[in-house]
């Protein structure tokens, strides 16, 4: 179905008709493409081009577009199968013989040079003129199993099966790979998007939130380039209950970066990447392996349960070792069994086994009767997940196959009757012997394989249950600010890095308040300002050719009395003046010392080009840069979320009354973080970063002191 942000796919995904340029007698993509088509069972008219031929594969074979359009009338997709100098003379062809879509397996375009960009440009144009869907250039097509279609040039995999995974790629490599993984997961569809002249990722990914088939979307995404797109694909994922399973590679820093501010050194496009999939509730996950296992839970259990205590059991003390090793940093509860789960455990275990969890379930080597006695007390315990380490690979012999099948069965029993989640874990990824997998598949109980994949997988799909319950609005997530006026008192603020007092009379429109201070154009007025805020106090040049004051020694921190005060200001102007002499001088800012906070932060706004401003929160004052501990959030921010940016990072164990300290002030921090992401949405395009370093957290009820404070306009 066609939106004003997605066109209507169908014709290019499940085409009743399709044409190939190019078709040949040949090896070759030509006839690749004619031997997927059979091999799939593509019950559509098929039209192969080629003037050399009467017949191609025993189908009568035309001499043009024009030809088939003649004789047979309009065609709905068209695949090419040419050099890239005839794609576009095709395509006017087609165009004139109402074709839909089409695709083009050539390279050349913009991956190459100038000349194929400026092709590719014209690519684009035509395509968009006469509404014509296009995919690629420069990717090997698709392959639609689900609906018995595709256009691929590379062979199609032998046994691949119609399932509920929807794959879409940006490199048509990756898509091979998936194709013909082995791995034992059904396709709705694979599709690679190439160059995206006119179609890319995300309107790929759309087609397969609405093919019924589908249950899970995974992606191999190098750029996204429109991520208004993205967005409301999250919202409509999240509406149709089918997760987005995301690979990002390219973990690159910002192109543009505000070398003024701590914050373009602390965070780059990818720090920016995580935070929106944390926002929009996409699980991003790191390779192949752990999109393949996380696809199979999401598609067995797709409503992962809220919480995440495990049950764990295995025939094998090692096994428990290795798992403890690779499950310490994954984030699971591992409960203690509670009393009456103990007796009835060790009924069936020796006098010198432990009940624990992880559980070793050997106990008297009797598993048929033990293994599933072992289950059931746990589906009675307070578990969310039963998890079994139980290795199925395919190079089993028969006798080892029998054995392995009793904690399988036990698995597919126990969900049955009790309905918790069983999920058996294979802990090589070498692959999985078919007799357990198909009692499993049969069962809907997932089977993954690979310790570290899976474990990451179970992570990935139990945070993903806890992003369920909290409601996903992305209405007002991106605002198009190209769009949006900027506020009429902008223009009282010149652009580039403002004071700090200038950032703060800016911060100050946004009822973020600052500390009580006084800009003094003289010493007599300094000297005046200081008995008003009361000693000890900080004195700072204000200069807007200086925004880093500590490195040109334009700071006096703790100054206890007048005569002090004399001899520290002469020394910061003098010391200013030596850093920079052209530095022009706005005034000397007197402000109260706060000696003994409980905590120092900072928090940055950092504009990513791509998908626009992005907060940062983490340790502040000197230590900014050295430990660079921080976490990012996206605006709008609301109070839950800033809570959780405050926690993951290590000012949050300051804030609890850290050896005897008080107990920070956590909820003025989290309002200022709001705060802060409100002002970044405001200002949007107009703003290139923000620095408020240090911010002082004073004890609880009493606020936050903004120390220093530092803002670029572009």
């Amino acid at each position: 179905m066609a939106s004003s942000l997605f066109p209507d796919l169908h014709p290019m995904m499940e085409p009743a008709s399709i044409a190939v340029i190019g078709a040949s007698e040949n090896r070759g993509p030509g006839r690749q493409v004619l031997e997927n088509l059979f091999q799939l069972g593509y019950a559509g008219k098929i039209y192969p081009i080629n003037p050399k031929y009467s017949k191609v594969l025993d189908l009568p074979c035309y001499p043009s577009m024009q030809k088939v359009y003649e004789e047979q009338g309009s065609v709905d997709m068209l695949a090419i199968l040419l050099g890239r100098d005839a794609i576009l003379p095709v395509l006017e062809e087609a165009a004139e013989a109402g074709v839909k879509a089409a695709w083009a397996f050539a390279s050349g375009f913009a991956e190459a040079d100038e000349e194929g960009k400026a092709l590719q440009h014209r690519l684009t144009d035509f395509c968009k003129k006469h509404r014509i869907l296009f995919c690629g250039p420069n990717c090997v097509g698709f392959l639609n199993p689900a609906k018995k279609t595709g256009t691929y040039s590379a062979p199609a995999p032998k046994e691949i099966r119609a399932g509920n995974l929807g794959f879409v790629a940006q490199s048509g490599y990756v898509c091979l790979a998936m194709a013909n993984s082995g791995r034992g997961i059904g396709f709705s569809s694979i599709c690679s998007s190439g160059n995206e002249a006119v179609l890319d990722a995300t309107d790929y990914m759309n087609y397969l939130l609405e093919q019924e088939e589908t249950k899970v979307v995974g992606g191999f995404i190098e750029q996204f380039r429109y991520p208004e797109k993205l967005i409301h694909l999250a919202q409509k994922a999240r509406d149709r209950g089918k997760p987005l399973v995301l690979i990002k590679v390219g973990k690159s820093t910002l192109a543009k970066r505000a070398t003024e501010a701590h914050t373009g050194a602390l965070a780059g496009e990818d720090d920016v990447q995580d935070a929106l999939f944390e926002k929009l509730g996409i699980i991003r996950v790191q390779d192949l392996e752990e999109l393949f296992e996380t696809a199979e839970l999401c598609i067995k259990y797709p409503v992962p349960p809220s919480g995440s205590r495990v049950f764990a059991f295995t025939l094998s003390g090692g096994i428990i070792s290795l798992f403890g090793d690779l499950a310490e940093p994954v984030r699971l509860q591992l409960p203690q069994w509670s009393d009456e789960g103990v007796r009835e455990v060790k009924q069936h275990l020796p006098p010198y086994a432990s009940v624990s969890n992880p559980l070793d379930a050997w106990g008297y080597g009797k598993i048929e009767q033990t293994y599933p006695a072992f289950l059931k007390a746990a589906a009675k315990e307070e578990a969310d997940v039963l998890l079994i380490l139980q290795d199925l690979p395919p190079g089993m012999a028969k006798p080892q196959v029998e054995q392995y099948m009793v904690p399988v069965r036990a698995a597919a029993e126990v969900y049955a009757t009790y309905g918790k989640p069983v999920i058996v874990l294979s802990n090589t990824a070498s692959g999985l012997h078919e007799e357990p997998k198909a009692y499993l598949d049969n069962a809907k109980v997932p089977l993954l394989q690979g310790t570290r994949p899976g474990l990451a997988a179970l992570e990935k799909w139990l945070e993903y249950g806890k992003k369920l319950s909290t409601p996903l609005q992305v209405t007002d997530l991106f605002p198009l600010r190209s769009k949006s006026p900027s506020p009429s008192w902008l223009s009282e603020f010149p652009k580039g890095a403002l004071s700090e007092a200038r950032s703060k009379q800016l911060l100050s429109r946004f009822e973020i308040v600052c500390s009580q201070e006084y800009l003094c154009s003289s010493l007599e007025e300094t000297l005046q300002r200081a008995e008003e805020v009361g000693y000890p106090v900080v004195l700072k040049v204000m200069s807007p050719d200086v925004p880093h004051k500590t490195e040109a020694g334009a700071v006096a921190l703790g100054v206890r009395g007048p005569a002090e005060l004399k001899e520290a200001y002469n020394r910061i102007v003098t010391n200013t003046k030596t850093y920079k002499p052209t530095a022009r001088i706005e005034g000397v800012l007197c402000q109260r010392m706060i000696e003994h906070p409980v905590a120092e932060c900072f928090c940055g706004v950092l504009v990513d080009p791509s998908f626009g401003p992005a907060i940062l929160f983490g340790l502040g004052g000197v230590w900014v840069e050295v430990f660079r501990n921080r976490s990012v959030g996206i605006p709008p921010l609301t109070m839950h979320e800033a809570y959780e940016m405050i926690r993951r990072t290590f000012v949050y164990s300051l804030l609890n009354g850290y050896r005897g300290r008080p107990e920070g002030d956590i909820e003025s921090l989290a309002q200022l973080l709001c705060k802060v992401g409100d002002l970044a949405l405001t200002l949007g395009k107009n703003l290139q970063a923000l620095d408020l370093n240090p911010v002082l957290v004073l004890p609880k009820g009493q606020g936050v002191y903004l120390a220093d404070a530092l803002i670029i306009l572009q």
